[in-house]
């Protein structure tokens, strides 16, 4: 089996940036596998305004030819009607879609939280009379990530593109199959992702589209620098950097062995001073058996923020500030 080639293709990234990024100078993954991409030719079309600058490096057209060149364009996920431009976007301006990588996330913000119920929590900001409901944390991290999938699968099925082997990378997360009561959006919502890509499998056999999810324990992102996250993930938590997580990544997208509906298990074992970066790919069924790992997913910090989660809710039920 050959290795899937980076240069001369075409990726379509999600997430790319961070809300934080800007404010703690910390790259996120999307960013950070963006511009890793870009380095190895490969042309990016992202849709955070944080991948900005660094696509000053990568103009469109390319000043050489040959060369990988980056075009931005803002897209709220939430909506359908920008994810579809998103994708015209692409195929108007390279022609071709190869690589499409689902990043974008939310941590069960505040404002799209399940333990602050719309039209009860000041917090929340989800529409509790919405015609079609939806929860943004949902509408970010599954049902965007699913409709994309939807639009590239179909795209790459047709007969005139088979020749384009397309590749589909999933950023989900332990936390798909490691639950907890604190963010049961999160969770959940990443549950999801992991099935889709394992439901997705069989198509790498049938039409040479991989479908790959990476399922990182706790990665040191702006994604915890955020106020309401800030006390669940600290500085002593044992912690993958996003370099470390992005090589895994890379692999995962080129690697032969990979691409099959693959659950790629990526975290760290060891100590703060000396950790061991721990890739396993995993069998659906065997990752619903992992109590004991919890820890290393979620982190100690979240552990005991839970556990006085959940005596709150028995002696106070939920307060809202």
């Amino acid at each position: 089996m050959a290795t899937w080639e980076l240069k001369g293709k075409v990726a379509l990234v999600t997430g790319a940036g961070s809300d934080q990024s800007v404010l703690t100078g910390a790259p996120g993954i999307s960013f950070t596998l963006a511009k890793r991409l870009l380095e190895a030719g490969c042309s990016v079309v992202a849709l955070r305004p944080e991948a900005e600058e660094l696509f000053k490096q990568y103009p469109h057209p390319p000043t050489k030819e040959g060369a990988a060149s980056a075009v931005f364009q803002p897209t709220d996920l939430v909506d359908w009607s920008q994810i579809n431009a998103a994708w015209k976007k692409t195929l108007d301006t390279f022609g071709r879609v190869n690589l499409l990588v689902n990043g974008a996330g939310l941590y069960e913000p505040p404002f799209s939280d399940f333990w602050n119920p719309p039209g009860i929590s000041p917090a929340a900001t989800d529409d509790p009379d919405a015609k079609v409901g939806t929860y943004r944390t949902y509408a970010v991290n599954t049902i965007a990530p699913i409709r994309l999938a939807q639009i590239a699968v179909e795209y790459w099925l047709r007969p005139e593109n088979r020749h384009l082997e397309g590749n589909i990378l999933w950023l989900a997360s332990m936390a798909g199959y490691i639950h907890g009561l604190l963010t049961p959006f999160y969770y959940s919502s990443k549950a999801a992702v992991v099935s889709m890509c394992k439901s997705l499998g069989s198509l790498k056999k049938i039409a040479g589209i991989r479908n790959t999810a990476i399922c990182p324990g706790v990665v040191d992102t702006p994604i915890f620098h955020t106020p309401y996250s800030r006390e669940r993930v600290q500085s002593d938590d044992l912690m993958l950097t996003v370099d470390e997580l992005v090589n895994v990544a890379i692999r995962a997208i080129q690697e032969p062995q990979y691409g099959d509906g693959s659950i790629v298990e990526v975290f760290c074992a060891g100590t703060n001073e000396a950790h061991e970066v721990v890739v396993r790919d995993v069998p659906l069924e065997a990752v619903y058996n992992m109590e004991g790992l919890a820890g290393l997913a979620a982190g100690t910090h979240i552990i005991s923020l839970q556990e006085n989660f959940e005596q709150q809710l028995k002696e106070k039920g939920l307060v809202f500030n």
